[in-house]
């Protein structure tokens, strides 16, 4: 890929919006006295609630230890709540307290105003091919991690030099 001048590479741009989003919504946590480790899963749960551990951490690339101390901060601080799942007893369902969904109005309109943020300047039709180009690398991005996966021996190799 050949850069223009002064042009990041995709991955840095990337890192780089998802840097600054991080610290935005911990400072949007910090100010609803929530653990900022909680956001992704909390955002997961508003959107399917009673989900197990295990679910959510494969959703997120998050290891499960990491998963299972983040849902206890999650309850001490009152958002959640762990329940065995009926068709499986060694399964523990996570779903939302009211506390919890009380909060989504007032993150949905920060997410949004943070996503009017990234998009100032941008044009209906730019912000649209933005869209689709980051859901495009996402697919990607997750297409190629599920295939390194599930093939333990597959090695990156580095492309042949351009001649």
């Amino acid at each position: 890929m050949r850069l223009v001048s002064g042009q990041y590479p995709p991955g840095r741009s990337v890192g780089m919006v998802h840097r600054f989003s991080r610290k935005f919504f911990a400072t949007l946590l910090e100010a609803l006295d929530l653990p900022e480790v909680a956001f992704p899963l909390l955002m997961r749960l508003l959107h399917h609630d009673a989900m197990s551990q295990d679910e959510l951490a494969d959703g997120h690339l998050i290891d499960k230890s990491t998963v299972a101390r983040t849902i206890v901060r999650m309850e001490d601080a009152g958002l959640v709540i762990r329940e065995t799942d009926e068709a499986d007893r060694r399964v523990k369902r996570v779903r939302l307290t009211e506390r919890a969904r009380a909060l989504e109005p007032q993150i949905r309109r920060a997410l949004e105003a943070w996503e009017e943020r990234l998009l100032e300047g941008f044009g209906p039709d730019e912000r649209d091919r933005v869209l689709d180009y980051m859901q495009r690398m996402a697919g990607n991005a997750r297409k190629h991690w599920d295939l390194l996966e599930s093939q333990p021996d597959l090695r990156l190799s580095l492309p042949d030099e351009e001649q």
